[in-house]
């Protein structure tokens, strides 16, 4: 008699349902298709010690398992257990028909523990759902508890040793496994508040910066900072982590299962967005995201998908290796990131917010403008070369901090009347705007341009010599801006404020 169930394979992060069919035969061999036979060796030793453990009997059988789809990666720990349950399927401690509508996965200890195992694939709510609405088959998730949530996020049943799951699918309640629905779970828990929250109290004048963190955080427009050390650079972007409003059910479900599929813990209690702020030194792989040498393990996602739906703050960006901060293009441009090796491809989220920062020259001290700095005007070109056009050219604005030129208001617009709970329901306000409006729809339905602010904006392209993204990335900050203001229209002082922001396309800036 063959008897089958249900297991995962799969890199993290894209997690795929494995058919797991058993039977015995004459012999003593323990085979296991596509497992070595190291492999299988090890996963033999611990399931026979497990049902030993457990009070059960070792069959004095040959058992074959095999795996399908066979191209699936299937070294992992995790088929322990769905191996396990059928061997007892097929010795008749549990019903065949009780495992038909199962998926299982968890590693086995040599006491009958059952352990997370080396990817927590079950944190993945979107890829499970597709497939078992696909498959019309399984209806029911069994594993360990994973990632150190003290409940199940999701719905399946969690169990820390196999007696305990012997007794539950041997009990009557087994037999409703087959009529249960996979339906998606709703937190219970409350947000917690903000601790600690850094506000622009923190930072005296500015406020032009603090203008266009408003903006920056309303639009989801990428920003980067130029300032000496002390100008407020960092304050201001964590002004702008806290300005962002709270996750979604579905944003939050997403960056669950993207720290777990790195093996982290987000967590479960909080709504606020991630914050990442990798160090100077990290390299390409730790910025986008890198392949295992392990095949069960698959893609571990970098600091980029890492800060989905949240803040990426990248302190000191000139100091960044180049072929890191040539990788940044198609993040900033398309919002994901696809790996392709020879083992195979996968694509990561990055909806995150880039906030970049860097000093002004070498010393630090300045920009050839002031008297205190050291650097000659060779060095700084070459310190801020480090920079691409094609990387700042992606960068919507472009701020200058702790000059005192820099804090004048080109414009009439100011922040100084807009109190920290008002700035954070405005931002909250646009947001919404914006996921109301997808796409080019934005520009249709939002407030119209002004002919006299489309002639500045003509002008300010021929000035400027504004690539098509570049305009692109004018046009919609003056449009978000004119969202902050509630204007009806994109008036000369919205294209103003969003043309200055554009300080790397200037080219006497450094003078």
């Amino acid at each position: 008699m063959i008897v089958s169930t249900f297991g995962f394979a799969g890199t993290t992060g894209s997690p795929s349902f494995v058919r797991v069919e058993l039977r015995f035969e004459r012999g003593i061999l323990f085979r296991i298709s596509g497992f070595s036979s190291q492999a299988a060796k090890a996963s033999h030793a611990r399931i026979r010690s497990a049902l030993i453990s457990c009070g059960q009997r070792w069959p004095g059988k040959a058992i074959t398992v095999n795996l399908a789809p066979a191209e699936l990666s299937r070294t992992s720990t995790s088929f322990d257990l769905p191996i396990v349950l059928a061997i007892l399927a097929s010795r008749g401690v549990i019903t065949p028909t009780a495992l038909t509508h199962i998926a299982s996965a968890g590693e086995l200890g040599l006491d009958g523990s059952i352990r997370p195992w080396q990817t927590s694939i079950f944190e993945n709510p979107l890829s499970l759902t597709s497939q078992l609405s696909d498959s019309n088959k399984i209806k029911t998730l069994i594993s360990p508890p994973l990632n150190g949530y003290s409940e199940p996020r999701y719905p399946h049943e969690t169990f820390t040793h196999l007696s305990n799951l012997i007794a539950y699918l041997k009990s009557s309640s087994s037999q409703t496994l087959s009529n249960s629905i996979f339906l998606p779970k709703t937190s219970s828990k409350s947000t917690i508040p903000i601790q600690n929250e850094i506000t622009f109290d923190n930072i005296q004048g500015e406020e032009t910066a603090k203008r266009m963190a408003i903006i920056s955080a309303a639009g989801s427009h990428d920003l980067i900072m130029l300032g000496p050390p002390g100008s407020g650079k960092t304050v201001l972007a964590k002004c702008i982590h806290s300005l962002l409003p709270d996750l979604s059910q579905k944003s939050h479900s997403e960056c669950t299962s993207i720290h777990a599929a790195a093996g982290h813990l987000f967590n479960p209690n909080s709504k606020r967005p991630p914050w990442q702020a990798p160090h100077s030194s990290t390299n390409l792989n730790g910025l986008i995201g890198s392949w295992s040498n392990l095949k069960s393990r698959g893609v571990i996602p970098g600091a980029w998908s890492l800060a989905h739906n949240g803040v990426l703050f990248l302190d000191e960006f000139a100091e960044f290796s180049r072929g890191t901060l040539e990788a940044c293009r198609a993040p900033l441009e398309s919002h994901t990131i696809s790996l392709v090796r020879a083992a195979g491809s996968s694509e990561l989220p990055a909806s995150a917010l880039l906030i970049a920062a860097l000093n002004p020259c070498p010393c630090g001290r300045g920009t050839g403008r002031s008297k205190s700095c050291s650097c000659q005007e060779g060095e700084i070109k070459r310190y801020l070369r480090k920079i691409s056009g094609p990387v700042a050219d992606r960068i919507a604005i472009h701020l200058e901090l702790g000059h005192e030129n820099t804090d004048h208001s080109y414009t009439h617009i100011s922040s100084n009347s807009i109190p920290w709970k008002e700035a954070r329901k405005t931002v909250a306000r646009v947001r919404k705007w914006y996921l109301e409006h997808p796409g080019d729809d934005r520009f249709l339905q939002g407030p119209q341009i002004t002919s006299k602010a489309a002639d500045l904006l003509r002008s300010c392209r021929k000035v400027l010599k504004l690539s098509h993204r570049g305009l692109h990335h004018v046009r919609s900050v003056a449009l978000t801006s004119a969202l902050v203001d509630k204007s009806p229209a994109i008036e000369v002082e919205h294209l103003a404020e969003a043309g200055t922001s554009r300080l790397f396309d200037r080219k006497t800036w450094l003078r």
